[in-house]
């Protein structure tokens, strides 16, 4: 059976105005497509962010693992420019529609779970107007086909459940599979299918069955590639990645900095519509233990949970939640209809589904006009990043090729990515330190290293440190002059470049053959 909206302690659902007009189809298509085509232009009018360089780099050295992340970021590059070329449309344009597409997929799954199609719709217009997709999805990151894979696992899930065929069981494995080959969030996706069977009596039946091992035998075939690539470098990203969750200094401070940015990215009227909704889904999965509440629970809270406590210790980013937009917007346009009887807070709400569209769309295409435009003079802006690198590395190239230089060397993966990209290419820019970041790629030219200058590129803010430990490894090193990365001349970011340093090289520490900073201490 569908998944009813609950009676006790809410007002008459019809009381809540529906975000979307009379033509509820005809608005939701219109919306996606027009947002689809915003952030299409945006794709080609933006430069690369540094991640978006990084995964630009990986596409070209295809493995079943990198440094940071599993591949399929990797894999959705290469497939988008093999199309479009090495420009930054060519890299995004994939990714975009993937974006789109994962909001038809919470269209679908809000329908499954409540058979209501305006619930449906109104589930695909609140994602649309989150800035997680809204304008998040005109960059191409791993979050993005993670966040597909993650709400079709969740509709085979509800199609297992509605329809009682175990088959549904293989698209739930492939589906959790490739999510986990997107980033590996998704073992948070396994945890809370297992917790959906255990929690929902009619769903143990299942345990019985061969279907589910079936379906874990095919998401454990998917997965098996990137846990091999993983014991054969040590661990690598994995490392990485769950080494994170080892405690440091006690500081509660990132707690609420988290969930301010949860505010941020949902847009504030989607996030009280999202908190409401899970505060309904909550009390259904304890009182009724419905299957469809409880897949809807399961699959937000652990991870909240995990993220809040990490929070006790370190800085959690906001992109981190990303997985959860599925579950969390359905929870929003399936609960969150439910009034509360307490006046203030069903007025709160009313305000909430009367604006939250709007108002989130309007937000989103602010910032992508703003990431386009410099609309408004920011202090620190996130956007910035993308502007300014193509100058700044025609300058990098001419002042190495002045100073003779035959390499240039950087010391942080996002100057070494913005350089690879936006470069002429007549000279190999290679990092030093954190070497494993390239163990795809072949090894640089360590003759060239050794006889020729080298060029180096540091950040302002590390510019000091880096010529400390370059001195421990060079014999000279010589003040070259600086470069800034400005947007439209009279922008300055604060991740622009202010140093160069000239070094001749002395029998250096070395990764792999390449001179490593980190071993420089």
């Amino acid at each position: 059976m569908p998944l009813p909206l609950p009676s006790s302690g809410v007002a008459d659902v019809a009381a809540a105005p529906r975000p979307l007009g009379a033509g509820g189809a005809g608005t939701v298509v219109a919306l996606v497509f027009a947002l689809t085509i915003i952030r299409l232009w945006a794709a080609g009018s933006l430069g690369l962010a540094a991640d978006e360089a990084y995964y630009w780099l990986w596409s070209k050295n295809l493995s079943f693992g990198y440094f940071d992340h599993p591949p399929m970021v990797a894999v959705l590059i290469r497939a988008s420019t093999a199309v479009f070329g090495d420009t930054e449309f060519g890299i995004r344009w994939l990714s975009v529609l993937l974006g789109s597409a994962a909001s038809l997929g919470v269209w679908r799954l809000v329908w499954r779970l409540t058979d209501d199609r305006a619930a449906a719709l109104v589930g695909a217009a609140l994602v649309e107007a989150t800035l997680f997709l809204g304008a998040g999805a005109m960059l191409v990151t791993p979050d993005t086909p993670l966040v597909l894979f993650w709400t079709l696992a969740l509709l085979a899930l509800v199609e297992v459940w509605r329809s009682g065929n175990g088959a549904w069981w293989l698209a739930v494995g492939l589906a959790v599979g490739l999510a986990f080959v997107s980033k590996y969030t998704a073992v948070f996706l396994g945890l809370a299918i297992l917790a959906w069977l255990a929690l929902v009596p009619e769903l143990r039946r299942w345990f019985r069955s061969p279907w589910p091992y079936a379906g874990g035998l095919l998401c454990l075939a998917v997965m098996a590639p990137v846990v091999w690539w993983n014991l054969a470098q040590g661990g690598a990203s994995l490392t990485k990645q769950f080494g994170r969750a080892v405690p440091t200094a006690f500081d509660p401070r990132f707690v609420p900095e988290f969930l301010a940015g949860q505010a941020a990215l949902l847009t504030p009227l989607i996030g009280i519509l999202v908190l409401w909704g899970l505060w309904i889904v909550i009390g259904r999965s304890l009182r009724d233990r419905a299957a469809g509440a409880v897949l809807v629970a399961v699959s937000v809270l652990p991870l909240i949970a995990y993220l809040v406590w990490y929070g006790l210790f370190d800085r959690v980013q906001g992109n981190w939640t990303a997985c959860l937009l599925p579950a969390s917007i359905a929870a929003a346009a399936v609960f969150g209809q439910a009034l509360p009887q307490t006046p203030w807070l069903a007025a709160v709400l009313r305000f909430c589904w009367r604006w939250s569209v709007v108002s989130g769309v309007v937000l989103g295409v602010f910032v992508i006009a703003h990431a386009a435009f410099r609309l408004a003079p920011l202090a620190v802006d996130p956007t910035g990043q993308l502007h300014g690198w193509p100058a700044a590395a025609r300058a990098v190239e001419q002042a190495a090729e002045r100073s003779g230089a035959g390499t240039i060397g950087t010391a942080s993966y996002t100057t070494t990515a913005h350089l690879r990209f936006y470069g002429p290419g007549t000279l190999p820019v290679v990092q030093l330190g954190e070497r494993l970041r390239y163990a795809m790629e072949p090894a640089p030219d360590v003759a060239a290293l050794a006889t020729r200058p080298v060029l180096v590129v540091a950040e302002s803010r590390r510019a000091d440190e880096v010529a400390a430990r370059l001195g421990r490894l060079y014999r000279s090193v010589e003040p070259a002059g600086h470069v800034d990365r400005l947007w439209r001349e009279r922008f300055g970011l604060s991740a622009r470049m202010d140093r160069l340093h000239l070094f001749i090289a002395r029998e250096p520490m070395v990764a792999g053959g390449v001179p490593d900073l980190a071993a420089a201490q």
